[in-house]
């Protein structure tokens, strides 16, 4: 009998556990996969960016289960050489999640992320006349993570938790890019994100943080795998105009434990080459 009481305490405490509302700790980025061809080729790029999670925009859905995800991503790019570039990201996000079913853990979990990134790429042209072309990204950003927790108990007590975190990313972010004419490519890439959290405040408390996967958060890097596919193309009569989108997900690779992450990000958004819109205008002068 003692036996039987045992597994059932488990079988509770595991039920508990898995109807907990997540508690997402980190959220892909666009990836930054610039065209550049040549010394001077540049990209700078505003992009709208989803997980595409319910409605985008309001997060409704029947099930009583909300949730979004949408913000931006602000990119640049120059070839400071023929094989050499550097490159600087902002990600910013708006993010919600509430389950308005539980009733072990209705929360409604909203949170604000954003990240600045810089970094520094080597470019290889694979084609005598440059249609498959080679880059090799690596940086560093830095930023923070925060939420704030509203919701009531298993006793029907409201309350408001928060919990902020700053966060350290290095990544590497090999990419092959295909253009079969000069205002259209595809990039198949895939990056690679150590993230490290770091000076985290919060007032929940050890139990809690323990059955939200945020014990022990500042105990090294998590590794995510992020591949993605971009699509990028334009138009003649737009000269240095071009339009963007990508599918990326996220696959946290770590041996540590794992924590809750949102694992899809699409993008979409308008890039400009500054040189190459003016340059029209001298060679007619």
């Amino acid at each position: 009998m003692k036996i039987k009481t045992g597994y059932l305490l488990v079988a509770i405490s595991i039920f508990f556990v898995s109807c907990n509302t997540p508690r997402y700790m980190y959220s892909p980025s666009a990836h930054n996969v610039p065209v550049l061809v040549k010394q001077g080729d540049s990209k700078l790029a505003a992009n709208y960016s989803t997980d595409l999670s319910d409605d985008p925009l309001t997060g409704n859905s029947s099930s009583g289960y909300q949730r979004k995800s949408h913000g931006f991503d602000l990119q640049g790019a120059v070839a400071i050489t023929d094989h050499f570039a550097i490159q600087a990201n902002y990600f910013n996000r708006s993010e919600r999640n509430r389950d308005s079913e539980s009733s072990y853990d209705s929360a409604d979990i909203r949170y604000k992320r954003h990240l600045t990134e810089i970094g520094f790429g080597y470019l290889k042209s694979m084609h005598r006349r440059d249609k498959v072309m080679f880059q090799l990204f690596a940086g560093v950003g830095k930023g923070s993570f925060s939420f704030i927790d509203n919701g009531k108990d298993i006793n029907n007590v409201f309350y408001t938790k928060n919990h902020r975190a700053d966060v350290l990313k290095v990544y590497v972010q090999p990419a092959f890019l295909f253009r079969p004419r000069e205002n259209f490519s595809l990039a198949i890439s895939t990056r690679i994100s150590f993230i490290n959290f770091r000076n985290i405040q919060t007032d929940y408390m050890p139990d809690e943080l323990r059955d939200y996967r945020l014990d022990d958060l500042e105990g090294g890097y998590r590794t995510f795998w992020e591949p993605a596919f971009t699509n990028t193309f334009g138009f003649n009569k737009l000269p240095g105009v071009k339009f963007e989108y990508q599918f990326g997900t996220s696959v946290q690779m770590s041996d540590r434990r794992s924590i809750d992450y949102r694992g899809f990000n699409f993008s979409l958004g308008i890039l400009l080459d500054i040189p190459k819109m003016f340059k029209p205008a001298r060679d007619k002068n």
